[in-house]
């Protein structure tokens, strides 16, 4: 053989060489004497590789693109694709744009990508400088060293649509006061700078120096507001905070104004006795306004309802949420508060857990007119009894009345069919709890500390509407595909009265006694301070990935 011509299928580098070798995988010698090997159709070699080495082709597309966004910090990561090629050299581009409505262009140089946009080895990479309330859309490609020579696979795959919110919230400062008299002022402020055009409200809260306790609302469009029917020569406090499409940002501090001192003058007989007869019909009033108000002291609140359908409401004493106890029929103040849905546009499909009522299931809600979504569905058992029931609608109503990105959102609920559901917005990634235990050391410190902050942000709310917890705990939240963490579980959620300890007394029952405040534990005495303590236990389990607290102590330790 070694002085005949090679075969099909086999080639000699050159006369010196003593044996025929056969072609490498993907290439083939149609003639004999072949002095080399060509790659099949589809197949290459790369410029620095000789005749020995296997032919090889490009890699197929990246799969299953997933994102996490916290602010402005954007996290991407894929699964490697399906073919290599034949290759182990296979490395990554991802493509950036920024679009406003249907027109998209490459993203700015103040867009950073780590460790870079492109020659990833890792299927990962980390986004920052992104803008707020801006979309992007972002694009992986695969590569190795043989992609760009010839026609190849499609290696892109689909874009992933990033909608960005705002990155931390909009602080209200800089306050001018334009105008000002003896019963009124004007106030303007610096609208917050925002590169896009989304939406911005406003909501001014004012009261009498020293008297925060009795305050008034508004709500307002633009960047300023007159405030009436003041008393003169009086100082007034005012704070404000800007409201977007996510929420609202904090408080702006105390600003203090004060009004003019009422004119002065040569006061004619006529007018001394009119305000004689005003002075004793004041003082008229005000014994019987006095006399009002401490017969209706007890169930007077002072707090606001957030209800934005009425801008530039002002001077309402708003209630705070309300509980199922004052009903004498529930089902009648279920309706109040909530959507009655016809069990028509639900559709129930697997079983994802048991709650303290009956089964709860992932679905689908298609309302008239709008695109079917995904949702959470918890049922009430058959056998139910009469606490159950009042218990499963008493939830309903309490989330029915609430309005906040961080706390799980309502979708309506079905009492008129069997079995009774109950119909929330459906949380991809589960309680959080499990969530950190199965992705342990996958998220960095400033991850979980966002998920602490939204964690928190939700329960200031709750807060502020007068609720108290009272089991709050990582297995109670629930966190999205996003990493966006929700307050769920209202189950054991008490209205504080209106008292002035501002406490909720239990009446027995088992309490969760390794996220419990210690007065809480001993007296059975709950407040917006022991959901604090609770927090702070919830801190704890987020840090370290979903540990149990306090180890393996036992409860009576």
């Amino acid at each position: 053989m070694d002085s005949e011509a090679c075969q099909r299928g086999f080639y000699r580098h050159s006369l010196e060489t003593k044996h025929c070798l056969k072609c490498p995988p993907n290439s083939l010698s149609n003639e004999s004497g072949a002095t080399s090997c060509s790659c099949n159709a589809g197949f290459y070699r790369a410029p620095s590789e000789g005749q020995n080495i296997a032919c090889t082709r490009p890699p197929s597309a990246p799969r299953n693109v997933s994102f996490s966004l916290i602010g402005t910090q954007l996290s991407l990561w894929w699964q490697p694709p399906s073919d290599h090629g034949g290759r182990k050299d296979v490395t990554y581009t991802v493509f950036c744009h920024r679009c406003h409505f249907l027109s998209c262009e490459p993203c700015e140089a103040g867009v950073v990508f780590s460790p870079s946009a492109s020659g990833l080895t890792k299927p990962a990479v980390d986004v920052d400088g992104l803008e707020a309330y801006t979309n992007y859309t972002f694009a992986v490609e695969a590569h190795n060293g043989v992609s760009g020579m010839g026609p190849a696979p499609q290696r892109t795959a689909p874009a992933v649509w990033v909608a960005v919110g705002h990155a931390a919230p909009v602080t209200v400062s800089q306050f001018i006061l334009t105008q000002r008299d003896d019963s009124s002022l004007s106030v303007s402020w610096l609208a917050p700078r925002q590169r896009s055009r989304t939406s911005v409200e406003y909501e001014v809260m004012f009261f009498e120096k020293g008297e925060e306790a009795r305050y008034t609302v508004k709500h307002l469009l633009e960047p300023n507001v007159t405030l009436t029917d003041l008393q003169p020569d009086t100082a007034y406090l005012l704070r404000v905070r800007s409201i977007t499409p996510l929420g609202p940002g904090p408080y702006s501090p105390d600003q203090e104004f004060r009004t003019l001192p009422p004119d002065t003058g040569a006061l004619s007989g006529g007018v001394i006795v009119s305000i004689i007869f005003g002075v004793l019909l004041f003082i008229g009033l005000l014994m019987g306004l006095l006399i009002f108000r401490r017969k209706q002291a007890r169930r007077r609140q002072a707090r606001p309802d957030y209800n934005t359908s009425g801008f530039d409401r002002e001077k309402v004493w708003l209630k705070p949420y309300v509980d199922l106890q004052p009903y004498d029929d529930p089902s009648r103040g279920v309706l109040e508060f909530t959507k009655e849905l016809d069990v028509s546009c639900v559709t129930m499909e697997n079983v994802i857990g048991e709650g303290e009522f009956g089964e709860v299931y992932r679905g689908s809600l298609r309302l008239p007119g709008k695109e079917r979504i995904v949702v959470a569905i918890k049922t009430l058992k058959s056998t139910y009894s009469d606490s159950q029931w009042w218990n499963f609608l008493r939830e309903a109503t309490i989330m029915g009345q609430f309005n906040h990105p961080n706390i799980v959102r309502l979708e309506g609920v079905v009492t008129k069919r069997r079995p009774m559901m109950i119909i929330t917005e459906y949380m991809e990634n589960g309680a959080l709890d499990t969530f950190l235990r199965e992705n342990e050391e996958k998220f960095s410190p400033v991850q979980l500390v966002s998920m602490l902050q939204g964690i928190a942000s939700g329960m200031t709310y709750l807060s502020e509407h007068n609720y108290v917890h009272r089991d709050l705990a990582a297995r109670n939240i629930l966190v999205t595909r996003s990493l966006q963490c929700k307050v769920s579980d209202f189950g054991l959620s008490r209205i504080l009265e209106n008292d002035a300890e501002g406490t909720y007394e239990t009446k027995g029952g088992k309490i969760p006694i390794r996220w419990t405040a210690p007065e809480a534990i001993a007296h059975r005495i709950f407040t917006s301070a022991s959901d604090v303590w609770s927090f702070g236990i919830v801190m704890w389990e987020v840090l370290s990935f979903g540990d149990k607290p306090y180890g393996g102590m036992t409860n009576q330790e």
